[in-house]
């Protein structure tokens, strides 16, 4: 699979994250891997033959050509793809969408919905605009004046912003107390508001961004001992992690460990 990723123009760091493209060509059986529990927001538009996806074990779905994908938790979902692959993804700030758009982040939680149901017909824009490019060079242009154009009217960033994105680069290691601080707001407030923006609470934030960073760490140098890979994602020991498992994605690492190889994840 060819890999190719892209940091935005600095004008737009406070709503995206990276841009991405992912293609190749695989065979009729294709790969199969789960999406555990993350804490990415991330628009997807799929250039080739799009995702199927089973979740919590009922009958298989296609994917829509272009989606927005919330903050995932404990729901078992397991993904399909084969055939021709080419994947133009934008992964998102924690409290983009609900800048952009004003949309309420719970509503966005385990799922993946159709772009247009959630950025109404700009979302139609999106889409042309990136299949009309000729290359990755220009798909980045093309949604980095998408997106240039969607600032215009976004709402001003706010504290939740800033603290948000404070805790996704510490790969959840701050305290809370801390991000109330930061914020300038009271702590009942940040709360409600933290959750609007983002999908989750802080805290349940915090736990799904360390988590990710463990898996994300695992793909990135399968020889290295979990031991170590727990540890420094600030977990306690083995125990404390696989207590996470089960509270993230609902069953225990044993159930899922010989999937974590194909585990998909944008952010690494």
């Amino acid at each position: 699979m060819d890999v190719r990723r892209r940091t935005p123009h600095p004008a737009l760091c406070s709503i995206v994250r990276s841009f991405e493209e992912r293609r190749g060509t695989l065979g009729p059986e294709g790969l199969t891997w789960p999406l555990t529990a993350r804490p990415h927001q991330i628009i997807d538009i799929y250039l080739g033959d799009p995702f199927r996806l089973r979740i919590d074990g009922g009958p298989l779905q296609t994917a829509p050509e272009t989606v927005v994908v919330g903050p995932q938790g404990s729901r078992r979902i397991q993904l399909y793809m084969s055939g021709e692959v080419h994947i133009f993804n934008i992964l998102l700030q924690p409290a983009a969408l609900n800048r952009l758009v004003g949309v309420d982040m719970t509503s966005l939680v385990n799922e993946g919905i159709p772009a247009r149901d959630v950025l109404g017909k700009r979302a139609v824009l999106l889409s042309d605009a990136v299949r009309s490019a000729a290359d990755f060079a220009s798909r980045v242009a093309a949604a980095e004046r998408w997106f240039g154009m969607m600032q215009d009217d976004s709402t001003a960033q706010d504290g939740v912003d800033y603290t948000s994105r404070l805790l996704l680069a510490s790969r959840g290691g701050v305290r809370i107390d801390h991000l109330v601080k930061q914020s300038g707001l009271s702590a009942r407030h940040f709360q409600r508001r933290f959750t609007t923006q983002v999908g989750l609470s802080p805290k349940l934030y915090a736990r799904t961004v360390r988590f990710d960073a463990a898996l994300t760490a695992h793909r990135n140098e399968p020889t290295k001992p979990w031991t170590g890979i727990i540890h420094e994602a600030g977990y306690f020991d083995q125990a404390h992690f696989i207590r996470e498992c089960h509270a993230l994605v609902g069953v225990g690492p044993s159930h899922f460990v010989d999937d974590w190889d194909n585990i998909f994840s944008p952010d690494g």
